[in-house]
């Protein structure tokens, strides 16, 4: 727990973020509670506690350096039900041609549907965060509650993001349609003049996707491979990257990624297209106590480096990280290297070679 999580405190959170503000690198935090179909949870009691969870994340992450982040599930501020019904009426939109409504969906909409995070200035409503200097990062869950959570965070841009991008969308790249949505969503935000964040990720939520298709005899949405995968991230990658060059205040990027071959290409491309590494239109991300060597490197290097750090309760934490333990292979491969990037240094410092 004390490894990869920050604690259950804000104190706890306090210094887990100054130990890594004193190695360069930069907090983003993460109130890791989310709910799916079915489970039901404690009411709308639930989603209070959890809003007023939300609301700490902001005050706690705008304390954390400069261009602060943070990162929520919309499933622990509105129920996984409401998000499937949700997105069944914005395919409707989409299907009817009503594209302009991904963006300016009226706010007496979203109330009527109950969807809290835009309900108001007190919930995570991008006007707490914004007020406060901080992004906000909406993850991606199932791909049944996908459509409503991307049709949230698209309205929430097209109010929030008209200066510069408050609110961020999350990208699985280890969905088959990935590519297509994201310039889709992406053409759509320069149509309607608002910046475009993007969170960029494999995606952790493999075994279970790939189940629920079997159960439910329907295609795999997901890519066939590993190797699938890791071109369809690259090749997402290399879009954004060409959208951040040409506008870098319209468009920008963090890559979340533990694959060094995926950070190795995204350092390249900055290069060829003469991305600086600290204009703030480009930053990496990986979890709090994976990939540590990484992180180091690119915070060396100057890099903008994010560590994502999940905190609460234990019931609420652990859930999150085993799954992302069990789906991110290349997390599990990246914590074998360090194992032995240690082991080297342990048998050099005690043989006492330069």
């Amino acid at each position: 727990y004390g490894q990869f999580v920050a604690g259950q405190t804000p104190p706890e959170v306090g210094v887990t973020v100054q130990r890594l503000r004193a190695l360069g690198l930069r907090p983003l935090l993460a109130v890791p509670i989310e709910e799916d179909v079915g489970q039901d949870k404690e009411g709308e009691g639930w989603y209070e506690g959890n809003r007023g969870a939300v609301l700490g994340c902001v005050g706690l992450s705008a304390q954390g350096g400069p261009q602060p982040m943070m990162q929520l599930k919309v499933t622990a501020l509105m129920s996984a039900r409401l998000c499937v019904s949700t997105g069944r009426r914005g395919g409707e939109l989409r299907e009817r041609g009503c594209t302009r409504g991904l963006t300016v969906f009226p706010p007496q909409w979203l109330v009527e549907v109950g969807v809290r995070v835009y309900r108001g200035s007190d919930c995570v409503s991008p006007q707490r965060a914004v007020e406060a200097g901080v992004r906000v990062l909406v993850d991606a869950e199932y791909t049944y509650v996908n459509p409503a959570l991307t049709l949230v965070t698209l309205a929430l841009m097209g109010r929030w993001n008209r200066a510069q991008p408050w609110v961020w969308n999350t990208y699985q790249c280890y969905l088959q349609d990935c590519l297509v949505r994201l310039g889709a969503d992406a053409a759509l935000a320069e149509r309607r003049g608002f910046c475009f964040g993007v969170k960029l990720v494999r995606g952790a939520y493999l075994e279970q996707e790939r189940r629920l298709a079997r159960e439910r005899g329907y295609p795999d949405p997901l890519h066939p491979t590993w190797e699938a995968t890791n071109h369809s991230y690259q090749h997402c990658l290399d879009l954004l990257l060409e959208l951040v060059a040409r506008d870098g205040q319209q468009c920008q990027l963090i890559v979340a990624s533990h694959n060094e071959t995926s950070v190795s290409h995204a350092i390249r491309r900055m290069e060829e297209l003469g991305i600086a590494k600290d204009g703030g239109a480009v930053c990496f991300g990986q979890l709090l106590g994976m990939c540590d060597h990484v992180s180091l490197a690119l915070g060396q290097a100057g890099y903008a480096i994010y560590k994502s750090i999940p905190y609460g309760a234990v019931e609420d934490v652990l859930p999150y990280l085993v799954r992302r333990a069990q789906e991110n292979q290349s997390v599990l491969q990246g914590i074998r290297k360090e194992r032995d990037l240690l082991r080297r240094e342990l048998w050099r410092r005690l043989l006492h070679r330069p």
